[in-house]
């Protein structure tokens, strides 16, 4: 019930101003509501999944430069072109993704350094 009195505009009062328990709604503004038709949901992303998605893109970031760590540090040919591979595959969902994520000039400024980062140790594994 919560979610619909916070997305979808439900006319509930709670007594005494409490934030949960019970809840009071009159028999017209209810009428109201349900013949009014939806309201228009949120557009993505809301505030919660630009933080996450934030969040994910410097992660993943991060454990792309670990895949490059690992593909410079093997001798192995066959490890090396699956680390360097999965790192390019982390990149370039970064750079599809980020498109859609809205960055504090923080966020962009540490998602940008490890980029740079990344692409530099793409370049050199080939």
């Amino acid at each position: 019930m919560q979610r619909y009195e916070r997305e979808q505009g439900l006319p509930i009062h709670r007594p005494a101003g409490k934030s949960s328990g019970s809840v009071v709604a009159s028999k017209a503004e209810l009428d109201r509501w349900v013949t009014a038709g939806p309201v228009p949901e949120k557009r993505w992303p809301t505030e919660r999944t630009n933080t996450i998605g934030a969040e994910f893109l410097q992660i993943d970031s991060e454990i792309a430069l670990t895949f490059c760590g690992i593909a410079h540090a093997t001798t192995d040919e066959g490890k090396r072109n699956r680390a360097a591979q999965t790192a390019r595959k982390a990149y370039d969902t970064i750079m599809r993704l980020r498109k859609g994520i809205k960055l504090t000039d923080v966020q962009s400024d540490r998602l940008d350094a490890n980029l740079q980062q990344l692409k530099s140790e793409l370049q050199r594994l080939g």
